[in-house]
């Protein structure tokens, strides 16, 4: 991926080094995959397509368990695709296993935008 469409996507790949800087400060969405899933190859795209729909207001990561097995330990991902969601703390605030519809991932963003509104 050139450093053009790496500025675009909106979905940033987060490993075990920037796990913990990538989560504080906003809320974060990461989805914990593996290549050989093929429940997270399907979700992908639904993912990104939130993710580049809401691109602003909350922030949209993956992270591989495989190439991130500390990150996945820590936070008890035993299956994939598994969406967390994190504060603005860093501290996880919900999670949903299995690949999501586009409609009930809309509905945890929005939710998590009123929350942030609401302060």
């Amino acid at each position: 991926m050139d450093e053009a469409t790496a500025r675009q996507d909106p979905v940033r790949t987060v490993t075990d080094t920037d796990f913990m800087a990538f989560t504080e400060g906003g809320w974060t969405f990461v989805d914990f995959s593996a290549t050989w899933c093929a429940p997270c190859r399907t979700f992908s795209p639904v993912f990104r397509a939130v993710a580049a729909a809401h691109d602003g207001p909350v922030r949209f990561g993956v992270c591989d368990v495989d190439d991130s097995p500390a990150t996945a330990a820590l936070l008890q991902v035993r299956s994939v695709p598994t969406v967390v969601v994190f504060g603005p703390d860093g501290s996880e605030v919900g999670r949903s296993t299995g690949a999501l519809r586009r409609g009930d991932l809309e509905a945890t963003v929005a939710q998590v935008l009123a929350r942030a509104a609401a302060g």
